[in-house]
């Protein structure tokens, strides 16, 4: 769901960084602006603990002249000034650019700052710094402009000679605070709104000046803060992330822009991993869904799967801690279901919204199913499948008996607070008819009925793993009934194509959308089918330069600068081009890989983002992609998709079971010769590959291997 804007202040332009259960979003200069739609904040458990936090240099705005967040973890924003008066002395001015203002900062169980004011001047010079505060203690769903408290904030403020504390009482009795301390000396004064510093700063000379802000909620375990300033806690995280490398797979690229592009979503991953104290998980996006989510988290770490197992692990392990035991219609808890999100803010704690956590999700639970059958193929983790073995079964008992209508996967919204759509295009407007109607729930989503599928015939492979092989049966036969029901109802003889979904009365949505691809490597099409969804996806309608459209151009409903009604969304294109190596379509993965590559390295830092604009890319022109103003970045979907890209460029299917390493018909393309892998594990083995483009062909070395593996390589 997306950000709903409102009034006439909003800057698209976000820096974030992030470290476990606190991140911070700020403009590019550093400064959390007030009063903007922006996300702009310092946040801690759906809390926005600070709303504003601005630095000005003798009454003016820094002119900036960098700014980065490339860590992840901490940035750096290093300005300088205007032509501005002396502090001290006002008849006499400073020239310009003549005061650096370097702000490093880094999270780690608080925020850390260290101010660097240098004079390079050669005389000294009056200098005033301001920094502004104000803490609003929003919950992030007030932020979004989607839900608001029935009453005012009712905040207070304290002051000492070192600090300023903003307290609040929420609603429900949680205590709240945002303390910052100043560590390195004490301000010349400190009010409510305000600090300053006034010194003087002699000649080629430089002052340092030390904060840090703690955040406490009484609703939620307090962060350890293990370190005391930011060269400390910079330490620790730097130390933090060498160690998470040492455990994924590295790889090495010819094309220096494919490989930053993997090194940032590598960076990426681990700045969304989060450690809570009922299980490690990856958030779903910042600053909109950084917390647990079901569908988001398990596509983002099955995506993710050839960069590290470990997280799809963690991943079904906390959410199978939450699988629903009970009927709740307000939290649209049923037994068995995964849920779809959950929240700690003052909103949920309160009951204003069912988030706590929230089940309005149709297909978290197949895709639980699912990636519990890729981990295991990857990993032959025995113990975890055991472990979890009743999940999958509880999973398997809510399929078969709460979503089904007319013998089809639906959902209806069952909570007043919930979502009108629970697919993964889950907009109000999301299901339409061609005529631009609304769909009538119950809505039976055609690539959910893949996912379905899909689940239960993997659940069947697990089945007879455990040596339930009466289950594996019966679920087999259950699918192949449900495969053929499935086309009769969904297949659109005029259009050559699969419904959107069907409607309460089982009337097809006729609407050319992405949503079909998805069915690709679930195993419901016949053959013939797989190459006419695969050739129809890659037409100029759906494909625009820069990937698949959610929806055709030429639909009556297409706009491009919608949320799912003609955007371009980077993980629906990695799942398209996963299922299109499944079917033998390479030329198309490439087509697909390409676009997502040509569009990411013209985006900030490489970045690809939850989605952007679809509109059609002018080859001529060489216009860049267009941006979508709210989008998460980073977005766990989007930042795992170039891991599913490779894969599937490749077609690595991995049969840990069996001790192998199967490479089907691998490409590379024409922007890329060498493709370096090491540290590849599938299951107790590891393993180093690389692929070289050679005036024979493709050239696959494989060394360094430990471990029993064999490596199976057709072409």
């Amino acid at each position: 769901m997306s950000v709903i804007l409102e009034g006439e202040r909003f800057n698209p332009i976000r820096r974030t960084i992030k470290r476990n259960n606190i991140f911070l979003v700020t403009d590019e200069e550093g400064n959390v602006v007030s009063g903007t739609m922006s996300g702009y904040g310092l946040y801690l458990g759906d809390t926005r603990f600070l709303s504003k936090f601005e630095l000005h240099l003798n009454d003016t705005y820094p002119v900036m002249l960098s700014s980065s967040t490339e860590t992840g973890h901490s940035s750096i924003v290093i300005s300088t000034n205007l032509k501005i008066p002396d502090n001290i002395n006002p008849e006499n001015f400073i020239p310009q650019e003549t005061i650096q203002i370097k702000r490093e900062s880094t999270i780690c169980g608080a925020y850390f700052e260290t101010l660097t004011i240098a004079n390079y001047n050669l005389f000294e010079t009056g200098i005033k710094l301001d920094l502004f505060f104000e803490s609003d203690f929003l919950d992030i769903f007030e932020v979004r402009n989607i839900k608001a408290m029935s009453h005012e904030h009712k905040k207070t403020a304290t002051i000492s000679r070192d600090s300023l504390k903003f307290q609040y009482t929420d609603v429900t009795g949680a205590f709240q605070l945002a303390e910052i301390v100043f560590t390195s000396e004490e301000p010349q004064v400190i009010r409510e709104d305000k600090v300053t510093y006034e010194f003087i700063l002699p000649p080629a000379s430089k002052k340092e000046i030390k904060f840090q802000i703690n955040l406490r909620s009484t609703a939620l375990l307090s962060e350890k803060t293990p370190a005391t300033d930011f060269e400390e806690a910079f330490t620790m995280n730097t130390d933090e992330t060498k160690k998470w490398y040492k455990t994924i797979t590295k790889f090495h690229a010819d094309n220096e822009d494919f490989w930053e592009m993997i090194y940032r979503s590598q960076k990426d991953i681990n700045m969304l991993i989060t450690r809570a104290i009922y299980g490690e998980y990856l958030s779903a996006g910042i600053p909109w869904f950084t917390t647990l989510f079901g569908r988001d988290s398990i596509i983002a770490a099955r995506q993710a799967l050839l960069l590290t197992p470990k997280l799809a692990k963690n991943v079904l392990e906390t959410l199978a801690k939450f699988q629903g035991w009970k009927e709740d219609p307000w939290r649209e808890e049923e037994p068995g279901k995964i849920l779809h999100e959950i929240r700690f803010g003052e909103l949920a704690r309160s009951n204003k919204v069912p988030h706590t956590p929230y089940y309005g999700t149709l297909d978290a639970t197949p895709l639980w199913i699912i990636l519990l059958y890729d981990y295991f193929k990857w990993t032959n983790d025995r113990d975890t499948l055991e472990m979890l073995w009743p999940n999958a079964l509880s999973c398997l008992q809510w399929m078969d008996t709460y979503p089904l209508y007319n013998g089809f996967a639906s959902y209806i919204k069952k909570s007043e607070g919930g979502l009108d759509n629970q697919a993964w295009k889950d907009s109000w407007d999301s299901y339409m008819h061609a005529n631009g109607s609304l769909a009538e729930p119950p809505i039976s989503p055609v690539e959910v009925q893949g996912y379905f599928y899909s689940a239960k015939l993997k659940l069947a492979g697990l089945a007879s793993y455990m040596g339930e092989i009466e289950l594996a049966n019966r679920i087999l036969s259950d699918i192949g009934e449900f495969k053929k029901k499935f086309h009769d109802a969904f297949w659109m003889d005029d259009l050559g194509y699969y419904a959107l979904a069907l409607d309460k009365y089982g009337n097809q949505l006729k609407v050319i959308t992405s949503n079909p691809g998805h069915l690709l490597e679930t195993g419901i099409l016949s053959p013939e089918y797989e190459e006419r969804i695969a050739k129809r996806l890659l037409r100029y309608d759906m494909f625009s330069g820069w990937g698949i459209r959610t929806i055709s151009y030429d639909s009556f409903t297409y706009n491009p600068m919608s949320y799912h009604n003609g955007s371009i969304w980077p993980h629906d294109n990695s799942l398209i081009a996963f299922g299109l190596s499944k079917i033998g379509a390479s030329e198309s993965v490439l087509k697909i890989s390409s676009a997502m590559f040509d569009a990411a390295r013209l985006m900030h830092y490489k970045r690809l983002p939850e989605l952007f604009c679809g509109f059609t890319r002018y080859y001529q022109r060489q216009d860049p992609p267009v941006s979508y103003p709210v989008a998460c970045i980073p977005q766990a979907w989007a930042t795992a998709s170039i891991f599913l890209l490779i894969q599937s460029m490749l077609n690595m299917e991995p049969d840990a079971q069996n001790s192998k390493l199967r490479i089907l018909n691998p490409q590379l393309p024409e922007w890329l010769n060498v493709l370096e892998m090491r540290d590849l594990k599938v299951g107790s083995a590891s393993v180093n590959i690389e692929f070289r483009k050679a005036r024979t062909g493709l050239v696959i070395d494989v060394f360094d291997k430990r471990g029993k593996l064999d490596i199976i390589i057709r072409k």
